[in-house]
């Protein structure tokens, strides 16, 4: 992937269909200006002066080290967008850069000639996992942060035509990433001695309760040679092939095994998803099989009580909220769960996906995975942004009893530590809150179920990449 050019290239332009895609690209080009970025986008032309014609134009040929095409049914057939592309095609061939043009897919869509080929970021699923993977991709691309105050200023003037106002007051925002401290020292590369059944051996990885991944005829795996020749047994003896500093792995990947960064972050992200889930399931946590395949651990009502559990960790965010709740109007428990995934970039952290199950009794799921998601989409369709990160909050507080880090095993004294609570990141602005209380409806609907939570993205089911990029 090429990097941003030079110093000159320091911008963003966000490609969209006006006013369509008003909303998402507002939404985009706060986030990133707050991040300190530098964004241009149609919309600014709401503040009026400048020839913004000249001036996007002049962005796009000589500022941006990316288009973001915010690509969507209409958005691409508009000729407006249909001659920004034209432009920055141009430019990219100009400076060298394939990769120039971004697409944002919000939407199936039939792209033209000029972007036929370029590999789009999917954020029809969830805004919030599509940033996730742009800003991984910018960090990536090398493209630089430090926004000027005039700029972050134009944005904020055209926040004022949208529904919050934008306060100049630094705000501190929580995420959904627990850093990961440590990693285990070595990763292993094990095979099996000559002579013996390789069906055996296969059957024997896949069923295997310490975290391990097939690779050759062997497997990687961070557990000592004595914990797995325990488990795979005197028929299936073992070697210990070779090791390589974890960190190397995660940076470089493995070249003695022809082992690229590409593919030995992925068999990372694996081994630790099997650690989360054996840290789960030794919890006493129950899971749920998503319609996307990924497990949801949830708590029973009888593991969390239907009460309010506070949260309080040093120095750190406070407050209260259940993780079980009872809805009298329709019959049903609803648990607040989590999915959870590794990524290395732009940070190693585990990533965390918000789940709602819902149950007849406290302890017994309703339904398969499709009616599941279609009650989430309807019970918590009003659920709120601080909501969610409370719930988020009250989950991990709950569960390692307000420890400053959790240490996750990955075999026999081998262990990963995650710092808590959730990262949280400095904004140079922020959005007033609306007043967050329910209505009579709500409050009657949930029965008690205290201030629970939502936002576009947690409750989404879908295909979260098992793989690192």
């Amino acid at each position: 992937m090429q990097s941003a050019k030079n110093s000159a290239r320091d911008a963003l332009f966000i490609s969209h269909a006006t006013p369509e895609d008003n909303a998402f690209t507002l939404w985009l080009g706060a986030k990133l200006t707050a991040l300190g970025y530098t964004v241009f986008a149609d919309v600014l032309r709401l503040r009026g002066g400048d020839d913004w014609e000249r001036v996007l134009e002049d962005a796009i040929r000589s500022k941006a080290a990316k288009i973001l095409l915010v690509a969507t049914p209409h958005g691409v057939q508009k000729q407006g967008v249909r001659n920004e592309i034209t432009i920055a095609s141009q430019t990219a061939k100009k400076i060298g850069d394939v990769s120039f043009i971004v697409p944002l897919r919000l939407a199936p869509f039939e792209p033209q000639l000029q972007i036929a080929h370029a590999q789009y970021l999917d954020f029809s699923k969830s805004w919030a996992a599509g940033l996730s993977d742009l800003l991984a991709l910018l960090v990536e691309s090398n493209v630089p942060r430090a926004g000027s105050s005039s700029h972050a200023e134009m944005w904020r003037g055209v926040q004022l035509n949208d529904a919050r106002t934008v306060g100049t007051t630094p705000e501190r925002l929580m995420s959904n990433w627990l850093a990961i401290d440590a990693v285990p020292s070595h990763t292993r590369f094990y095979d099996f001695k000559a002579g013996i059944s390789l069906g055996n051996a296969q059957k024997a990885i896949k069923d295997s309760p310490i975290p391990l991944v097939a690779f050759n005829r062997g497997f990687l795996s961070f557990a000592p040679l004595h914990e797995l020749q325990d488990y795979f047994g005197p028929d299936l003896p073992l070697e210990a092939v070779s090791e390589c500093p974890t960190d190397l792995f995660l940076e470089d990947g493995w070249r003695d095994l022809n082992l690229a960064v590409k593919d030995s972050r992925p068999k990372f992200t694996n081994l630790t998803r099997q650690s989360m889930d054996a840290f789960f399931l030794a919890k006493g946590l129950r899971s749920f099989e998503l319609a996307s395949g990924h497990l949801a651990w949830w708590p029973t009502a009888g593991q969390a009580t239907t009460k309010r559990l506070g949260f309080k960790w040093h120095e750190g965010p406070s407050g209260s909220r259940q993780i079980v709740g009872r809805s009298e109007k329709r019959g049903f428990h609803w648990h607040y769960g989590v999915s959870c995934w590794a990524r290395t970039v732009p940070v190693r952290h585990i990533r965390i996906a918000g789940r709602v199950i819902f149950t007849t009794d406290g302890s017994e799921p309703i339904g398969d995975a499709k009616r599941l998601h279609r009650t989430r989409r309807s019970f918590c369709k009003s659920w709120r942004n601080d909501k969610w990160r409370d719930l988020l909050l009250t989950y991990w507080f709950w569960l390692t009893e307000g420890a400053d880090f959790v240490d996750i095993g990955m075999g026999d004294g081998v262990t990963m530590r995650l710092r808590l609570p959730p990262m949280g990141f400095d904004a140079a602005f922020g959005i007033d809150v609306i007043d967050d209380q329910e209505s009579d409806a709500e409050q009657q609907d949930e029965s008690d179920s205290g201030r629970i939570a939502g936002d576009d993205g947690s409750e989404d089911d879908s295909d979260e990449l098992e793989d690192d990029e």
